[in-house]
């Protein structure tokens, strides 16, 4: 009597998930991957469980070697990384300092794992959030079961974070939906066109540097958010902390007098106002 041995695996924990998956990615089973691709010469994957203090189940870090420092925007890809490179700067230096590589070359990606025996419940969005927070993207990698069940529901552009499905079949997956946004401003934007023409509804003028002082400020924010998540350095340049301290050299805003301008200005409003 002869006794075969499927090569499929029916159910999984999330330790034999994350093993599968660790060993997909090495060996460039993920079909439809074009960020985990070693196919060009000059990239190193470097992979750390329970990564970030236990935050996520993986962080997967590309290394992108390349000889020329000239800085390029010859893609969105390409201005997304160096915008990244100065809203994330603590993070990337640390890691760039550990590999002895430039900072230009890294890219993260945080991973989720929910296996078949994993409930998909409302932790998953803060998780997500998460991802994005620290890093900027998410990836998710859905077991057999749950990829279906995606599927079926059509919910997986519903994510924002490109989800990666196990077929069932040894260490091969494959990509699900692709969330292409790169998000390098955090809780903070500034949309350019809305403040210079609040600028000029308050008489100032929108050529006077304003815009680029709430660049700075909105900049150097974000550093300071990214950087609370982990205790991290923010990493301020030096023109950076120098305007800090021209800042630091101005008048408190008078916020006692305005809280009075505010109260004498809506004092005589009346209710009927509101009323239609």
């Amino acid at each position: 009597m002869r006794i075969r041995y499927s090569t499929r695996i029916t159910s999984m924990k999330e330790k034999d998930l994350k093993y599968l998956f660790i060993k997909s990615v090495h060996a460039g089973h993920i079909d439809g991957n074009d960020f985990f691709s070693t196919e060009r010469s000059g990239i190193e994957i470097k992979i750390k469980d329970e990564g970030y203090f236990r935050n996520f189940d993986l962080v997967v870090a590309i290394i992108k070697k390349r000889n020329d420092t000239d800085i390029q925007f010859d893609s969105t890809d390409s201005y997304d990384t160096y915008v990244n490179i100065i809203r994330r700067t603590g993070q990337l230096i640390q890691f760039a300092h550990k590999e002895r590589c430039r900072i230009d070359w890294i890219s993260f990606f945080p991973v989720e794992l929910k296996s078949d025996d994993d409930v998909l419940d409302d932790r998953l969005p803060n998780q997500i959030l998460n991802a994005i927070l620290t890093f900027g993207r998410a990836i998710l990698v859905l077991d057999k079961k749950h990829s279906e069940r995606a599927r079926l529901r059509g919910i997986l552009n519903l994510i924002p974070a490109t989800v990666i499905g196990y077929t069932g079949k040894e260490d091969y997956f494959e990509v699900l939906s692709v969330f292409r946004r790169f998000i390098t401003t955090g809780m903070i934007g500034l949309n350019k066109k809305r403040l210079v023409k609040l600028l000029r509804a308050n008489q100032i003028d929108s050529n006077s540097g304003v815009y680029n002082c709430f660049e700075n400020i909105q900049r150097i924010c974000q550093k300071l958010v990214f950087s609370q998540l982990y205790d991290q350095d923010p990493g301020f340049a030096k023109e950076e902390l120098e305007f800090v301290q021209k800042l630091a050299d101005m008048k408190l805003l008078p916020e006692k007098k305005n809280l009075t301008e505010l109260i004498r200005q809506t004092s005589n409003f009346k209710i009927t106002d509101y009323l239609y």
